[in-house]
């Protein structure tokens, strides 16, 4: 019956490796205690961490999509990264479920983050209300025709009495006060002025203390003149 594998003393008072069939050329460190039941050297060790940093980078990735509980997924996914990175480098172990464990950390976090985003705006703008009909019903053929617009009163030609009350202020600041004993002379200019041919434009601009429109000046002021000679008693 042969022994199984292990360390044993090969005779020459060091520790060498068995492997149930054979001596093999590998030396245990001088002081070593005999180990019959220990682990062959080069053998792989389980990848623990590996696995580890694995599971440790799905569950930061679920984490990572639930707006409440981000940051929490982002601190697991960092560990996972960090767990898989020491994994890698460990001796005897299997690479590639660090390796998994590296890149599903670092594509959790975009995704995430993406995810996350997509669910604060879409919370942030709310639901679309729909649209109100209107209560008013829609207009018919059968309203009543409107009359037509009647031309603004400031457009229109001033009266006599405007005129005749702008001719009063301009006759007192000017210091003419030979007509105030006669009550008929401005009424009497103003419906001169009215009657005249000066145009509407420029009667207004008269009546607000300006001077008439430049093509229409020797015009009023012939008017003015014969209004002035006309309405003196």
């Amino acid at each position: 019956m042969s022994m199984p594998a292990g360390w044993y003393d090969d005779g020459s008072g060091r520790q060498r490796w068995w492997d149930g069939a054979r001596w093999t050329e590998h030396l245990a460190p001088d002081g070593s205690a005999a180990a019959p039941s220990g682990s062959a050297p080069g053998s792989r060790v389980a990848p623990v961490l590996g696995f580890v940093g694995l599971g440790l980078a799905v569950l930061g990735t679920v984490l990572a999509c639930i707006p409440v509980t981000f940051v929490v997924g982002v601190v697991v996914l960092i560990a996972a990264f960090v767990v898989s990175l020491v994994g890698v480098f460990k001796k005897n172990t299997a690479k590639w479920p660090s390796i998994v464990g590296m890149v599903l950390s670092v594509i959790g976090g975009v995704i995430g983050t993406v995810v996350t985003l997509v669910i604060v705006a879409a919370t942030l703008v709310g639901p679309v209300p729909p649209a109100v009909p209107t209560s008013e019903p829609p207009a018919t053929s059968t309203a009543q025709p409107t009359s037509p617009p009647t031309s603004d009163a400031v457009d229109a030609r001033p009266t006599p009495e405007e005129i005749a009350a702008q001719f009063e202020i301009l006759a007192k600041e000017g210091g003419i006060v030979g007509y105030e004993g006669d009550p008929d002379f401005y009424p009497c200019m103003g419906r001169f002025m009215y009657d005249s041919e000066v145009s509407d434009e420029s009667l207004r601009l008269i009546v607000q203390g300006e001077d008439p429109l430049e093509t229409e000046r020797e015009i009023a002021g012939e008017a003015i003149k014969q209004a002035t000679l006309s309405c003196q008693s």
